[in-house]
């Protein structure tokens, strides 16, 4: 049956409190940055809420069920991707993760990731890559004068949009920015610069990592990590699909129902859900059916290959409800 799982909350000094006045969760005053809504990583493992596995963190379920969660021909150990959710009130560090060449090379781990705006201020953006033409001695430059941002592409942040930010792409995440991220199981982060901020719990400036992200930094990513809009296909009477992002490491799609839908995959791999603007019923053979709400994850193991899909309240003809649906890439040739 579908599984949802306890998310694992991150207080970092940049995070606020929509999780609590956006998407009402109970949690108790404070700030919170991230949750991991899907995780199976050292620094946060999510737990499982409902079905046979209750009870079970993510990696526990995978030791004892791991074909039927992953795939039928998966090879993994773990779950191969994190999801999570971003509450950015502060702008976050100019920062670089490695990619799966340099973390080979020079250690860590490869994070590629991509970003959904779920909201946003009238004010918000994203730095995302260097502008054409900056070279290390530039940066080296900035970095005495404290002016990396100038260095960096900014972008307006609006609802929907999509940012691309593989391994190696310097990126900053700006103020009142809410995002769902989908990325490699990884959380390698080298800052390059914060704001010249201090966190109030210390008293001092976070560290940098200026002698790792200069390893890892790929000068040549200066092209838009706006991937292309995607027209929508209608799959069935009730759900149409729109290509989102299909990368090397993870594929997504958003789906819009506006009626039942009966799904019907191969099985291969597991499907991960998070309703954007609605919430979804979902039902499953020899199962009662279970409300998905809205901006909230849940985990289709591989084995569930049948399932129907419908908006939990009925929902005019011109508003469907959408839906980012997440999974690992077919395999390439």
């Amino acid at each position: 049956m579908p599984m949802l799982l306890q998310p694992v909350y991150k207080e970092y000094i940049w995070g606020g409190d929509r999780f609590i006045t956006e998407f009402h969760r109970r949690l108790h005053a404070g700030i919170y940055a991230e949750s991991w809504e899907i995780a199976d990583h050292p620094d946060g493992r999510t737990r499982i809420i409902t079905g046979p596995a209750a009870g079970l963190t993510l990696s526990e379920a995978i030791a004892r069920y791991g074909r039927e969660i992953l795939g039928p021909s998966s090879k993994e150990t773990s779950f191969p991707l994190l999801v999570k959710l971003i509450d950015a009130k502060e702008t976050l560090s100019v920062q670089v993760h490695p990619d799966d060449e340099t973390a080979a090379r020079y250690g860590g781990e490869a994070k590629s990731e991509m970003w959904y705006v779920l909201s946003a201020t009238p004010d918000a953006h994203i730095y995302s890559g260097f502008r054409e033409g900056v070279t290390p001695a530039d940066f080296e430059a900035a970095r005495k004068n404290g002016a990396i941002p100038s260095l960096l592409q900014r972008f307006t942040a609006r609802p929907g949009m999509i940012f691309n930010t593989p391994g190696g792409r310097v990126h900053a995440i700006g103020a009142g920015c809410v995002l769902l991220e989908v990325q490699q199981d990884a959380n390698t982060t080298y800052r390059l610069y914060d704001w010249d901020r201090v966190d109030k719990k210390t008293g001092l400036p976070r560290p940098l990592h200026v002698e790792q992200a200069l390893q890892v930094i790929n000068w040549q990513m200066t092209d838009s990590p706006i991937p292309p809009v995607q027209d929508a296909v209608e799959c069935s009477k009730g759900r149409s699909v729109r290509l989102l992002l299909d990368a090397p490491h993870f594929h997504v799609e958003e789906w819009s129902l506006s009626d039942f839908d009966e799904v019907h995959h191969d099985g291969a791999g597991f499907l991960l859900l998070f309703p954007i603007d609605g919430d979804i019923r979902i039902r499953t053979p020899g199962q009662p059916a279970m409300i998905l709400q809205r901006c909230s994850t849940c985990l289709l193991p591989a084995v569930l290959n049948t399932f129907s899909l419908q908006p939990a309240s009925p929902q005019p003809p011109a508003k469907p409800v959408r839906m980012l649906v997440m999974r690992q890439p077919a395999a390439r040739p």
